[in-house]
């Protein structure tokens, strides 16, 4: 039997992201292996400005539905047999949310699933573990445009899951409005990501041990990654699997939110629509590390995206 062409979307507050791909179970299919055909991303920010009024703007609408185009086009070439496109916080929040999702069905054709928080953590967890050795116990963390996910693991089950009401675009929106960022909106940034983690992890608290590992996926982790180790364009063989320590994106966050947005491209040469959200994102992660007193973060290259598509391919074979 032919092995089916699968393309899953990742609708995200800041980037729309699309895998077409095959998946390959092992022999007891609990793991699996993909086969990447084509893959695409690009950032859209729909949810640019959605802090202020909880609506999504009409010129963030245009260039999504400009990227659904050119995803769906791409499907069409590669013959994708099945598809599965998930939308995550910023479709969940918005007010006109339902009429954002009928515009791109009747333009592009594509059916878009709001999924929740917790739908969205358990995907990203079985995408993360794609190409690692399941670790016995793990705290696995996704810093998202708009929320971040934590999901701990053991042996190979979620005990706990949280979805954070911390998303690097709404931060963004809210604190990097002067260039380079002023002292007293770096301070409040801080104030609001350490209580909401503070509020929102004390159960998670009592779970992680020193055995247990930290894993992170998203764009504000991989980017890390690849500027620790001075990269002028994104690698992933070099990110997945990498080691980001607390002392490094401490010092990355140190250099970073004092820099003008004109200096901090210098130094991310490869994502320029990072240039703001970079510095949400890193201060998130340096909070947690802090927070749950880790020394080290494992970086993985996949999340969300994949896990859709593995969770796409056991469907299809039921």
């Amino acid at each position: 039997m032919k092995n089916q062409r699968l393309a899953a979307i990742d609708i995200g507050t800041n980037t729309f992201r699309l895998l077409v791909a095959e998946v390959h179970p092992d022999a007891r299919k609990k793991n699996y292996n993909i086969t990447v055909i084509s893959s695409k991303r690009t950032i859209t920010r729909l949810g640019d400005g959605i802090v202020h009024n909880g609506w999504i703007q009409e010129e963030a609408v245009t260039r999504s539905i400009k990227a659904l185009k050119l995803f769906s086009r791409i499907m069409s070439r590669f013959e994708v047999d099945k598809i599965s496109a998930v939308a995550t916080s910023v479709l969940r929040e918005a007010k006109n949310s339902s009429e954002f999702l009928v515009k791109v069905k009747d333009i592009t054709g594509l059916k878009i699933k709001v999924i929740s928080g917790r739908e969205e953590a358990r995907l990203t967890a079985s995408g993360m573990l794609i190409d690692m050795p399941p670790p016995k116990s793990a705290l696995m963390l996704d810093i998202g445009g708009g929320s971040t996910e934590l999901i701990f693991m053991k042996d190979g089950k979620a005990l706990a899951v949280q979805s954070l009401d911390l998303g690097v675009v709404y931060l963004a929106d809210k604190y990097m409005i002067s260039d380079p960022p002023l002292t007293g909106d770096l301070m409040r940034m801080d104030e609001e990501i350490s209580g909401k983690i503070h509020s929102s992890i004390k159960s998670f608290k009592k779970l992680v041990s020193r055995n247990t590992v930290f894993i992170g996926t998203a764009g504000t982790v991989t980017a890390l990654a690849a500027l620790s180790r001075n990269l002028r364009r994104f690698n992933h063989n070099k990110i997945h699997k990498s080691i980001l320590t607390v002392d490094k994106v401490r010092n990355i966050f140190s250099a970073l939110s004092v820099m003008p947005s004109k200096e901090r491209a210098e130094h991310v040469p490869f994502e320029l629509a990072r240039l703001d959200i970079i510095v949400p994102g890193t201060l998130i992660l340096l909070k947690l590390l802090e927070s749950f007193g880790l020394r080290e973060l494992t970086v993985s290259n996949y999340g969300l995206l994949e896990g859709a598509l593995i969770d796409l391919h056991k469907k299809e074979q039921n």
